[in-house]
């Protein structure tokens, strides 16, 4: 994981605000976000870049919360974060992440808004860089694959791991073959 900040671009500096995320905790306040750099406190972190993503995020949500699910029906002690890095939405991107949150109870959901636009590189870069999971992703926020598709992903990595480090990279190309072309 430390390749990942050690070898890319030095990005953007963030705005203050940007170092904070907003859950669903008891005190309804900003927490810090994590560090790259730190030990690793769940098996795996999902990052989602999403501008304007109002009306296509619950899908995705929706199937994270089954994926979870599932998982811990097989794997009780699996842990997880979601964040979701609204990338300066002028929409309720981030307000319709923490709705869902809270009616479903997701504590494990982190949003962070980013008060510029960095595009979808700039979110993902922030995303990693504030990931605390063993494993790391990120997913499109419309929601054009299935999340359960992960499992393959993340079994490929493991198999590839060498001296701590893996990479995996799915691609909607493949979906032809797997059954799982959206069409729009």
């Amino acid at each position: 994981a430390l390749v990942v900040k050690f070898k890319s671009p030095n990005p953007r500096a963030r705005e203050d605000s940007e170092n904070y995320y907003l859950g669903i905790d008891e005190k309804h306040e900003r927490q810090r976000l994590g560090d790259i750099g730190s030990e690793p406190t769940v098996d795996l972190s999902i990052i989602v870049p999403a501008y304007n993503e109002e009306e296509r995020l619950p899908v995705l949500l929706n199937d994270v919360r089954d994926y979870v699910r599932n998982r811990r029906t097989k794997e009780p002690g699996f842990s997880y974060e979601l964040i979701i890095m609204d990338d300066g939405s002028r929409d309720k991107t981030s307000e319709v992440a923490m709705e869902f949150a809270r009616m479903h109870g997701i504590r494990e959901l982190k949003a962070v808004k980013h008060v510029i636009n960095r595009g979808k590189g700039g979110a993902v870069t922030q995303g990693m860089l504030c990931a605390q999971g063993r494993y790391m992703m990120f997913c499109d926020a419309d929601g054009a694959t299935r999340f359960s598709d992960i499992d393959e992903l993340l079994e490929k990595a493991k198999m590839s791991e060498k001296d701590g480090l893996a990479i995996a990279i799915g691609s909607r190309n493949n979906q032809a073959l797997s059954g799982t072309v959206v069409e729009r």
